[in-house]
């Protein structure tokens, strides 16, 4: 037998690494995309060649961020002021200044709305565009039944030509104890379409993309070489050789060494090789590094990548689910850090000329209660009415669609559902959600049953 582990700098266990890549570690999809633009759709229809998601998991108070309500009552109000955005007549809370400053170019939406008020059902509904058809905690064991996230599709449909995925989560799910909540990954479509999942902190100082097992300075012959390691220690491995998936397997290597040789992947992975000056402007935290990680990803090739707000991001490690402190997380861990990096984002953007082909989506599975609860001066679940924005790609700005009761309680004219989120993400990718697609197991199923909302496009 082939000594594999004696004089090679590699060790046992990056050597299994690289060959997990094979089986996989590091799923691919296929290169195959089918035409996006169909005849008679209006311009914005895939004007977007990807789409990065900023998502804000527990849901920000729209009162407090984009739906300020100044002559409300006080225990509706909060302590915030109001400040002027680039858009005449619109003003948002003193806390979003960078926001603002975006306005001209951003179209936000004061109206959406839906029925689930936990976060699993509604981060199903607005990742996948369908109600869940259970209940909690159902929602919270992902299986292959669900239907798949907006991603999955994107995958399956119009993946692009980069050797990565076609979608990815950085830097993880958001996953409750023992559970995998619905709605993050492929579900139906099946494991091919899953996400790219960067893992790890962003923030490391040394952080590297935890699928891609090699640091990503390293010389693309020296991969190769490792390449006919892992062949040797296939070769010895002969039950694979019955196995139907087996003949795939040289293939989804070769695969493997074009990830990680390429100079536009190994770029967007190396954040420990980023000047200190990039790194600050998107801030150095969790959510900042996430989002200038993300922003390299579709660099890269990826053609949707969702951003997450982890838990342990802030100072108090506040998500948005601000039950209680409600003001204080807002104002010291929540929106500072979400405020700066999406403006490094749209800076960034906007100076290389890609604004207008990438798709810039802020959004939550629910907003948080116009009441405040006294006690602890918190605010509540609320999928009753709250804001999203979306930007780039295919979208109008400088408008705001719908608008919201004197409480931001209740859509006063113009309501939006997960649906018709998910309809217009699509649309601006070049996809046809009303069109049938099919799962893994033959099964017919539109995208969305929403529609576009053609006043932003």
């Amino acid at each position: 037998m082939l000594n594999l582990w004696g004089s090679s700098s590699l060790d046992r266990r990056e050597l299994l690494r690289v060959g997990g890549l094979a089986v996989g570690g590091l799923a691919l999809p296929t290169l195959l995309a089918r035409p996006a633009l169909a005849a008679g759709k209006p311009k914005s229809f895939g004007a977007a060649k990807n789409c990065i998601i900023l998502y804000l998991s527990g849901g920000h108070s729209q009162l407090d961020t984009f739906d300020p309500k100044p002559d409300a009552p006080d225990d509706i109000r909060g302590p915030f002021t109001t400040i002027k955005t680039k858009l005449p007549g619109v003003n948002f809370s003193e806390l979003v200044p960078h926001c603002a400053s975006w306005m001209h170019k951003t179209a936000l939406i004061r109206t959406m709305w839906h029925e689930h008020n936990d976060h699993g059902r509604g981060s199903y509904w607005m990742f996948t565009g369908y109600q869940y058809p259970g209940g909690v905690p159902e929602v919270n064991n992902m299986n292959r039944q669900d239907m798949p996230h907006m991603g999955a599709c994107v995958a399956k449909i119009a993946p692009g030509k980069s050797p990565l995925p076609a979608w990815a989560i950085v830097p993880h799910r958001m996953d409750v104890a023992g559970g995998r909540r619905a709605g993050q990954f492929a579900g139906a479509l099946g494991p091919k379409y899953d996400p790219l999942y960067t893992g790890g902190n962003p923030n490391d100082d040394n952080f590297k993309l935890d699928h891609i097992p090699l640091v990503a300075n390293e010389n693309p012959d020296a991969l190769k070489r490792r390449l006919s390691l892992v062949d040797q220690l296939n070769a010895e491995t002969k039950p694979l050789n019955g196995l139907a998936a087996s003949g795939t397997i040289k293939d989804s290597q070769a695969k493997a060494v074009e990830v990680i040789s390429s100079d536009a992947v190994r770029k967007a992975v190396d954040l420990a090789g980023a000047p200190a000056k990039e790194r600050e402007r998107y801030g150095r935290n969790l959510f900042g590094q996430s989002v200038m990680l993300g922003k390299r990803l579709l660099d890269a090739g990826v053609r949707l990548v969702q951003c997450n707000w982890q838990r342990a991001q802030g100072i108090n490690g506040f998500a948005w689910d601000t039950h209680w402190n409600n003001f204080t997380a807002h104002k010291d861990d929540l929106v500072p850090p979400f405020d700066r990096a999406f403006h490094a984002l749209m800076t960034d953007l906007d100076a290389e000329g890609k604004l207008d082909e990438t798709l810039v989506v802020v959004a939550a599975e629910f907003g948080r209660s116009p009441k405040i609860t006294k006690s602890n001066m918190g605010r509540e679940h609320w999928p009753e009415c709250y804001s999203i924005m979306l930007a780039g790609g295919g979208i109008k700005g400088g408008q705001v669609y719908g608008a919201s009761d004197k409480i931001a309680g209740r859509p006063a004219k113009d309501p939006v559902t997960p649906a018709d989120f998910t309809a217009t993400v699509y649309h601006c990718l070049g996809i046809d959600s009303s069109k049938e697609e099919h799962d893994q197991g033959g099964r017919p199923f539109t995208l969305s049953k929403g529609k576009p909302i053609e006043a932003i496009l």
